[in-house]
């Protein structure tokens, strides 16, 4: 009997689903999937706390006061009722806010697009550190990554006080030390996870963004209490000696892994293609050319504009357009994460029983899920443009069902196709696509400081508007143009065909 898999195409030799079971528990793979969980924990706090703290860096700015009653002077002239203002009510209590600011003396300007500074230095890192995890190993990529990212955030309070200028450059040089670690997370799963396990152990894996991004928002409201500079130590030190000690818990290859024992390492040997980094050379024409490779970062592209929006604006958001405190938003920030986490139990409990057990075109299903997800997306967020500020509860509600629908579309039907068509160049595909992805989260600050000069709702409904449209891009690209199918010229295909050759030849 065959058993299909969405995983990696299982070439030659005995079909994963027929290989002797190595037990999860205990097992050196489930040790890098944690540390993997735990990466992507750390480093998503230390990404989504940015749009928290900054609340409370800056002081306050006698000329917001100014606009602001300049604005409710003109809504009132123009009789606009309170729904149609709404987020204007927070000027109110101007007199809470500014006990609550802090002592940079930033802008506005510079104020919303900080949080998204990062991302210059994660996009010009990713490229790079994809092609070089496929050539040379994760390890140390992984390991580099943690450390000097939570070195950067221990400097960032004192170069904040400096300048902004100084304060942009680190943040530059953490993203670019966040953007490395990324690619060999994602390749070091070829080596440490059973094919017909990988579906699950990603979703577990990449379920720690969004675990960071819950439980970021009242972790950083609490300790900003003690001043905004304490979330920045206490982040990068728990960080940098988490990073040491992976040194001592993850490893390129099978070979060189200290405790894994001989019945898992038979387990995950590959029967195909070496799963250690190979010394491939790059089919450019063939990749430059391939739809597929098109449809995986431009997708990639569309969808990751919400997830990035959600995470930089979303306490800023709450604050203006919703009227919450600050005590609130702390809590009520995590909406969205909290539906992703609800997908990505759905996503880890579900598919490897649908890899091993369907007998259906598992691309088509994959496309559908994807279409219908971020379908329903779409029109959640135009729920949320349609109500006031006076419906926060309903509000709360639908930002955790985008979570769930934007994360099930992501993890179920989009994330792992890259393991099927094009496995061999996996690190440098997904780092090409993670670094055009993460563009959005430098351009967003800069698009929602054009569209929002005042906080009130209808300027944040706008903002709203452009996610709608990047998802029915995404819903286009990937339904029409993705592929789950091992491209020919990705050498595990070589591999098969003459594997498939030799067989004909015996018989």
């Amino acid at each position: 009997m065959v058993i299909r898999s969405w995983n990696v195409p299982h070439l030659g030799g005995q079909h994963p689903g027929a290989d002797k079971h190595s037990p999860l528990w205990g097992s050196v793979r489930l040790t890098y999937t944690l540390c993997a969980f735990l990466t992507n924990m750390l480093q998503m706090g230390m990404r989504n706390m940015l749009g928290l703290v900054i609340l409370r860096m800056v002081k306050a700015r006698p000329e917001d006061v100014l606009l602001q009653h300049s604005a409710l002077a003109s809504n009132q002239a123009n009789n606009l009722t309170d729904s149609q203002v709404c987020g204007s009510g927070v000027w109110h209590n101007a007199s809470l806010e500014l006990v609550e600011t802090g002592d940079l003396p930033w802008t506005r300007n510079q104020e919303l697009t900080f949080p998204g500074v990062l991302y210059y230095g994660y996009v010009i890192a990713l490229p790079l550190a994809g092609h070089l995890t496929d050539r040379f190993g994760g390890k140390v990529l992984f390991i580099n990554s943690m450390t000097m990212q939570a070195l950067s955030y221990i400097a960032l309070p004192v170069m904040a006080e400096y300048s902004y200028v100084a304060a942009v450059i680190v943040m530059v040089f953490s993203g670019i030390f966040a953007g490395c670690g990324s690619p060999p997370l994602y390749q070091l799963f070829l080596v440490w996870a059973h094919p017909t396990e990988r579906t699950s152990m990603l979703s577990f894996a990449y379920s720690g963004l969004i675990v960071g991004s819950i439980g970021i928002y009242p972790l950083a409201s609490y300790l900003s209490d003690f001043g905004w500079r304490v979330p920045f130590y206490v982040l990068g030190n728990v960080a940098l000696l988490y990073g040491i000690s992976c040194n001592w818990l993850i490893y390129n290859t099978l070979e060189q892994h200290p405790r894994l024992t001989d019945a898992e390492r038979d387990y995950l040997k590959p029967k195909d293609f070496a799963q250690a980094p190979q010394h491939l050379s790059i089919p450019w024409r063939s990749l430059l050319t391939s739809v597929p490779v098109y449809a995986f970062m431009l997708t990639h592209v569309f969808h990751n504009c919400g997830f990035l929006v959600f995470s930089l604006i979303m306490p800023r958001f709450m604050q203006e357009a919703m009227q919450f405190n600050m005590k609130e938003i702390g809590f009520l920030s995590s909406a969205p994460f909290i539906g992703s986490m609800l997908s990505k139990l759905i996503c880890i409990f579900s598919c490897s029983y649908i890899e091993r057990r369907l007998f259906l075109n598992l691309g088509r299903l994959r496309r559908l899920l994807y279409a219908v997800c971020t379908s329903a997306t779409i029109v959640l967020i135009g729920v949320i443009i349609v109500a006031s500020c006076q419906q926060k509860a309903l509000v709360l509600l639908i930002f955790v069902l985008v979570g769930a629908t934007m994360d099930m579309g992501f993890s179920g039907g989009y994330w792992p196709t890259l393991l099927y068509f094009a496995p061999s160049f996996a690190g440098m595909i997904s780092g090409l696509a993670n670094s055009l992805g993460h563009l959005s989260g430098f351009l967003a600050p800069h698009l929602i400081a054009i569209l929002v000069h005042t906080g009130i709702k209808s300027e944040w409904n706008a903002v709203l508007l452009t996610l709608m449209l990047f998802n029915a891009l995404a819903i286009i690209v990937f339904g029409l143009f993705s592929s789950t199918t091992l491209q020919t010229w990705d050498p595990r295909s070589q591999k098969s065909n003459l594997t498939n050759s030799t067989q004909e030849t015996t018989n």
